[in-house]
Parts: structure tokens; C-alpha cells; sequence
């Protein structure tokens, strides 16, 4: 789809515009201009788009009076405009959640990932397998929503290059450059965007504090491992693995190849496969021993001290691990890993062990889809595969009511 300047310019100010009463929950034409510096005639014409558009309502009145002696009249989003769906997708299981675009969850469901043991040796026809499957799934349920689904996030462990819509590396789906762009942009009807898990975490933190200032966080992905049998290598079926991800003002970093965030441990040793140098009777044991895991406890935030004072973040977020362990987790770090705390407090930084919430990650997934719609592109002219646009999620939005969109493969 092409677009020109004034185009890109009416993309952006949607983007602001809604990006405003999201992050407020509600909110006036008259405070919106105040706050984007923009002419009331721009945020009138804009907000009369939303409405037509049925993206956002009019609500109640606030008890402040203009000088034109009427009250200012509140937005809030339509939470039946339509809503993302979310999925997280591991090599043995997976789930999934429809939010709104408020952000609410409407949907979920989760359940062993589908597999075809005749396509082990095949991994791309696996994958869109089991994505196909779940898509099965999920279609007569999403049906029934009041909110239609107008695009799908997908969270999976690996390299993604999300400007190009490719799986540079999943080493448990075995992927390697792999352009799903060509074969699933609009497979299902709607637009796709697949993102590594661990950044679904920091999209996921975006979200929940969308009305904080101060949106400098670290989102650690620790993922349990199980014996699954489906091919994967060997350090992917025991132990704990663990990803990266960080925020700077909100916006989530990637760097130059996207590989911001993979994780190595300062214990690992060359020729040790895994993410650390602990020995194998600990990671195969780490999550049936209470020693095994203290000490890849130690040795995770012995290795995380160091990112502190580098990113100087709001938070620190640890994802993945049961309410059992939270305990545990806290003493070791308290007794043997004394740094950690140290540099947080010398960078006013919080931490908190997050509860352990079935889809999260997809969640994660569909918060990024949704903040991708509406972060305004600083880099016109540039082509990004992710980038989505307001009229093709109004069209979308009007075709739904006249057929439904979303569809099987």
C-alpha cells in the first residue's frame, strides 16, 4: 500500500491522537490539543475519524468549563472495535488471548502444541503447521466475540527481525531465516506480526503502565524446559532458559540485528552448549532440586548485575517462574548475589518477581501488535514489514462487518 506525506502525516496524528486516550483511559479534544500542541480544528478532525470509525466513543462530561462556557466532553476507546489476538507459541505448548484495544482480555485458551511427527525433519512446513492448527482453533471461538479480531501477535524464543518479517534464528523450532512475511502476512485474512517472547514481556510492561512517565524497564523471560521429545536440541529440553528485553522510554530496543536481549551467562565456557557454564547435573536437576536451582539463580543475577548500571532502568522484571520459588529467589539474591540489590538502589530501580499468569506472553503478543499500530513512525521513508496503518484497520473493521475476515489457511 502506498502512502504520501500527508498520508504519513494523517497515519501519525491518528497514531498520536489514540495513543493519548489509550494511555489516559479517557480524555477531552480540548486536553488532547493542549498536550499534542496541536490546532483543536486538527484534533477535531481527527477524533470526528475515530468516532465515524467507531474506534473511540463519546463519554461524560468533566466538571471544568470552557471559555466558551460548554464542559469538555470525554473519549474513551471502543472496546468493540475489534481486538488483537495474541498467541504464545513454544516448541510443547502454547496460548492464546484476544485483548481489546483498551487492552482488555476478552479470550483465552491454551493446550499442547499440534505437531506432525511426519514434518520433524521439515521445520518451516512444522511450524506453519502448528500454527495453522491453533488457527483452527481459534477461529470458531473468536466468532462469537462482540470485538472482531483485526490482527494477530505471535511470541516465539528466537532472532526475529521484526522490520522484515523474518525468523533470523528459533533454535527449538529449528528456523533459520526464515521470511514468514512471504507466507503469513495475511494467511488468516488479517495482518501477522511474529516477535520474540521475551519482548512480548516489554510490550506486555508498556502496556501496564501506560500512564507512567518513567518507562525504562528490564524484562527477564525465564521459560521452564520439559523433556518434549520433538527434535529440539538437547539444552532446550532440560533446565531454564532465559531471555532479555529492555525498554527506553517506552519504546522496546532491538538493536542492529535484532539480537538485543539474547542471553549468555558469565559462567558459560566455549564449547558448552546452552545459555551457562553450570555443570550438567545442576541444569538437568534445576528444576527438581532446591541447590540446583539457587545456584542458577546466583549465576543469573550475577550475570544480570552488570546490565544495571548500563541501561539504569525504572525496573526490573522477572517473568516465568512459580509463586513457589518467589521465596527462594529472594533469599538467594539477598544472601549470595548482595550487587544486584546494590545497583538497584544506586539506580532508584524496583524489583519485582512477576506472578506466573497463564498468557501472559500472548498477551504480551497482542499488546505489541496494538502498540505498533499506533507508535508514530520516525523513520519516514523506511520500509518496515510491521508497520500497520489506520485505514487498512478501518477497512478491515468495515469488511468484518460484512464477512467475517478472519479465516483458516
Amino acid at each position: 500500500m502506498h502512502f504520501n506525506d500527508n498520508d504519513f502525516q494523517r497515519n501519525s496524528n491518528i497514531s498520536c491522537i489514540f495513543d493519548m486516550i489509550w494511555r489516559n483511559r479517557t480524555m477531552s479534544r480540548i486536553d488532547i490539543a493542549r498536550q499534542l500542541n496541536l490546532y483543536r480544528s486538527t484534533v477535531s478532525n481527527i477524533i470526528g475519524t475515530l468516532i465515524s470509525n467507531e474506534v473511540i466513543l463519546e463519554g461524560g462530561t468533566e466538571t471544568e468549563v470552557t471559555r466558551s462556557g460548554r464542559k469538555p466532553v470525554n473519549l474513551t476507546v471502543n472496546d468493540s472495535f475489534g481486538c488483537v489476538v495474541g498467541i504464545e507459541l513454544q516448541i510443547d505448548v502454547f496460548s492464546v488471548v484476544a485483548s481489546t484495544f483498551s487492552g482488555d482480555v476478552i479470550f483465552s485458551m491454551e493446550g499442547e502444541t499440534p505437531s506432525a511427527p511426519e514434518l520433524a525433519d521439515k521445520p518451516v512446513q512444522s511450524f506453519l503447521y502448528s500454527v495453522d492448527k491453533i488457527m483452527e482453533r481459534i477461529i470458531p471461538e473468536t466468532a462469537k466475540l462482540a470485538a472482531p479480531p483485526l490482527g494477530i501477535g505471535i511470541g516465539i524464543p528466537g532472532i526475529i527481525d521484526i522490520d522484515r518479517g523474518i525468523v533470523i534464528r528459533s533454535d527449538p523450532f529449528q528456523l533459520h531465516n526464515f521470511s514468514y512475511a512471504d507466507t503469513l502476512r495475511m494467511r488468516y485474512g488479517i495482518p501477522l506480526i511474529i516477535e520474540n517472547d521475551a519482548k512480548c514481556c516489554a510490550w506486555l510492561q508498556c502496556e501496564n503502565y501506560r500512564n507512567n512517565s518513567g518507562r525504562d524497564f528490564l524484562s527477564v523471560l525465564t521459560r521452564n524446559y520439559k523433556n518434549n521429545g520433538r527434535g529440539c536440541p538437547d539444552y532446550y529440553k532440560y533446565g531454564i532458559g532465559v531471555g532479555l528485553a529492555a525498554t527506553m522510554g517506552g519504546h522496546v530496543l532491538y538493536g542492529h540485528n535484532y539480537a538485543f536481549g539474547e542471553y549468555i551467562s558469565h559462567s558459560w565456557k566455549p564449547n558448552k552448549a546452552g545459555q551457562n557454564g553450570l555443570p550438567d547435573a545442576v541444569i538437568n536437576t534445576v528444576q527438581t532440586n532446591d541447590d540446583s536451582y539457587a545456584e542458577f539463580i546466583r549465576d543469573l543475577f550475577s550475570t544480570l548485575t552488570t546490565f544495571i548500571p548500563l541501561l539504569a532502568p525504572n525496573a526490573v522484571f522477572l517473568h516465568g517462574q512459580p509463586a513457589s520459588r518467589h521465596q527462594l529467589i529472594h533469599t538467594v539474591i539477598a544472601e549470595q548475589v548482595p550487587q544486584f540489590l546494590k545497583m538497584l538502589d544506586s539506580c532508584n530501580a524496583s524489583f519485582t518477581i512477576m506472578q506466573e499468569l497463564p498468557g501472559e506472553i500472548a498477551h504480551g503478543a497482542a499488546a505489541m501488535f496494538l502498540q505498533r499500530l499506533f507508535s508514530v513512525d520516525e523513520t519516514y521513508g523506511s520500509s518496515s514489514y510491521s508497520r500497520l496503518y489506520w485505514d487498512e484497520i478501518f477497512s478491515l473493521r468495515q469488511k468484518n462487518k460484512e464477512k467475517k475476515q478472519f479465516h483458516t489457511a
